[in-house]
């Protein structure tokens, strides 16, 4: 069924707020086919489907278009005209937003409100649907269909342990469900002669109802493609009035669930037609669903991710979009003298040469090996901070994300195996801590920012790269490029690409978000990949897997030109933007090792040769052998800054239907891949290839 139009972006309208459609005669309504629900089952009264943007109705009167757009109503795609409308009690200024990847590549509309204390989504508890003008009661036949999910337990309100309602008529409930104060149950015609249909109701779920009644015979109902109930006479009074959709009525009485799809006849349908309406409602992945939660460690520069820009909370976002999980949080505090999981200027120990501190894990000072170290005050709060969590919420932790090595990166260059020892410790206390005894939750790490010594950095990175090597670690890298970025607070000119101001110590606000945007498929990849997909449980190949190109081979075409071979991870070419062109960032070590380094060569010029070569030229002639020179990109904490990072072309790459992120969340996603960052120099070779 689709829309008439009578201009591009403007549908026919047949007056009484009604658009109208159009639908081929349907010459068979065999389940499993692409119809729509009222070309399967004849007669429908009224169906209303938020698996698309255009299921919602647009404040200007038309279909929305684009997701995470604020709509009036539900639009009633029969034609019929019975919108399904918010209703709010106490009264709400939330609009209704279409969300993608709700279930699978489907879509739902939902209450989303701006809660940051609350589980995420957070869902407008006055908020749910009532439909315009329509009523039913016990003395009539109908039927009723709808899908749904709920992300979290009611919360927010003083009721949050009562029951949520799926459907009321009047004031009376018709199906209710148990929320966190209850026992798992789903309940038709709560009261006195209620029944109990089943008691394995998750906090979070995808379901369906199908609910058939007749004066006489009473109610069937069946749940997903179940019966679960049948012939039930409601007890008591007899019902009759409106029709509220996922609330009760009452002040604060939503049910915070996000809707899929519902349908009425007013009619009882037939056992085949009930049979058909079951198969249709298979496109739905219905059960128990999951949530991720991330959790966060580190310092000023994760305090700043996490709770001022918010970065944090994007990582997750995109992180569920990717899987199709239908909620997402974080666990990132500080400021409690002992429940938190990061210290601003602490390390992951200790950092004498520097003074500053650090105590996640505790070093003795006796010399002996970090693997035996113990939690100091840092890990014992971040320990103290896992566990208030409700268990639940620890089941759901998935990752530990590490924005994390300021102060650790002003370490000599020899403090190497410390550093790796203490910080693979740390690690495996904290698995210890949310009881993953596998390595199963992955560690996603950034290549270190530029701050810190060129010794410290390089060691820094180093370390970073080796543990990530170790496969039994499950350890990853989920920005290989970080010095794409600008300081704190600085004044920067995209046109130039040039930054000025600042704080070069921390990361501006505009980085650290497209930080978590770029991190997103990488961690998303692993975490699929390792069991914590939802709903969606294949990622297309198109999407990045590494962060972003890297360099594979270094060729010393003279001694002053070098040819870059680059391996792609999502992208087919390179683009060399702004102070890219003038090479910033590229650097050759001639001679020396870390810890000893030679003389630094920096280049003053960069540009593509083709899709996988870049020709860089040098400011001064090397003097060693290629095989005593190493190229950095960058070299210790240099910075490149943003916007001047050679790049992939990821953003300009057609993506598979149903994984445009940019038409999904929004066009500040449609990045292109950054060129990694080197962990360690990369040898020159006399050899092109």
């Amino acid at each position: 069924m689709s829309l008439v139009f009578i201009r591009p972006g403007v549908p026919m309208g047949i007056g009484a707020n009604r658009l109208a459609f159009y639908a081929p005669l349907a010459a068979s309504t065999a389940a499993g086919s692409s119809q729509s629900l009222p070309q399967i089952v004849s007669n429908t009264t009224a169906w209303w489907d938020a698996s698309a943007p255009t299921g919602l109705l647009g404040p200007g009167g038309a279909p929305v278009t684009v997701w995470n757009s604020g709509g009036t109503a539900l639009i009633d795609l029969t034609g019929g005209g019975t919108q399904l409308v918010p209703f709010s009690t106490p009264s709400s200024s939330s609009l209704p937003v279409a969300l993608p990847h709700l279930c699978g590549l489907l879509g739902g509309v939902g209450f989303p409100v701006a809660e940051p204390n609350l589980l995420q989504p957070a869902l407008d508890p006055s908020a749910g649907w009532q439909i315009s003008g329509a009523t039913i009661n016990s003395g009539s036949s109908w039927t009723w269909f709808m899908v749904w999910s709920r992300p979290n337990w009611r919360q927010g309100t003083s009721v949050d342990g009562g029951p949520i309602t799926l459907m009321t008529i009047g004031s009376q409930p018709i199906l209710q469900i148990d929320s966190s104060g209850g026992a798992n149950r789903l309940v038709l015609f709560p009261g006195s002669g209620q029944i109990i249909v089943t008691t394995a109701m998750t906090r979070r779920h995808t379901h369906s109802f199908l609910l058939r009644y007749t004066p006489v015979s009473g109610a069937d109902l069946w749940l997903d493609n179940v019966q679960v109930a049948q012939a039930v006479q409601p007890s008591g009074a007899s019902f009759s009035g409106g029709v509220l959709l996922l609330h009760d009525g009452s002040g604060f009485g939503a049910a915070q669930c996000w809707f899929h799809e519902a349908a009425e006849w007013s009619r009882s349908l037939s056992d085949s037609d009930v049979a058909l309406v079951l198969s249709y409602a298979g496109r739905w992945l219905r059960g128990v669903r999951k949530g991720i939660y991330l959790l966060l460690n580190g310092q000023s520069n994760a305090i700043n991710y996490a709770l001022n820009d918010g970065a944090a909370g994007l990582l997750a976002k995109g992180i569920a979009w990717y899987l199709g999980a239908l909620a997402y949080n974080v666990l990132a505090t500080t400021g409690s003298p002992s429940s938190y999981t990061m210290q601003s200027g602490h390390g992951i120990y200790a950092v004498s040469t520097a003074g500053y501190p650090g105590s996640f894990v505790q070093d003795p000072g006796d010399g002996s090996n970090p693997a035996g170290w113990q939690l100091g005050a840092d890990g014992q709060a971040v320990q103290q901070a896992v566990s208030d969590l409700p268990a639940e919420d620890i089941a759901d932790l998935c990752g530990f994300i590490w924005p994390w090595n300021e102060t650790d990166s002003l370490r000599q260059y020899s403090e190497y195996a410390t550093f790796e020892a203490a910080a693979l410790r740390f690690l495996t206390l904290l698995r210890t801590m949310v009881g993953d005894t596998s390595n199963r939750i992955p560690l996603v790490w950034w290549n270190a920012i530029p701050y810190g010594s060129a010794d410290g950095v390089t060691m820094h990175r180093q370390v970073v790269k080796a543990i990530a090597s170790n496969q039994s670690q499950n350890v990853i890298v989920g920005n290989p490029q970080t010095s794409d970025s600008n300081p704190r607070g600085s004044t920067w000119d995209p046109a130039t690409g040039v930054a000025t101001g600042g704080d070069p110590s921390h990361r501006d606000s505009a980085d650290n978000q497209r930080f978590a945007m770029l991190a997103a498929p990488v961690i998303a990849q692993r975490l699929s990949s390792g069991g914590f997909a939802d709903s969606i449980t294949a990622i297309p190949t198109v999407m990045p897997e590494a962060g972003g190109p890297s360099i594979a081979h270094v060729y010393r075409q003279t001694s002053t030109t070098l040819i870059l071979t680059i391996v792609h991870d999502s992208g087919t070419d390179l683009k060399v933007p702004l102070q890219a062109a003038q090479g910033l960032g590229f650097a050759v070590m001639d001679g020396g090792a870390p810890g000893n380094a030679g003389t630094i060569v920096s280049a003053t010029a960069c540009a593509r040769v083709d899709s996988t070569h870049l020709k860089i030229t040098l400011g001064a002639a090397l003097q060693n052998p290629s095989s005593a020179c190493q190229l950095f990109y960058p070299y210790g904490p240099s910075q490149i800054g943003r916007g001047n990072a050679i790049t992939d072309n990821f953003s300009d790459i057609p993506m598979p239907a149903g994984w445009d992120i940019g038409t999904d969340l929004g066009a500040s996603w449609q990045l292109d891949c950054p060129l990694a960052a080197t962990f360690s120099g990369i040898p020159l070779s006399d050899s092109p290839t």
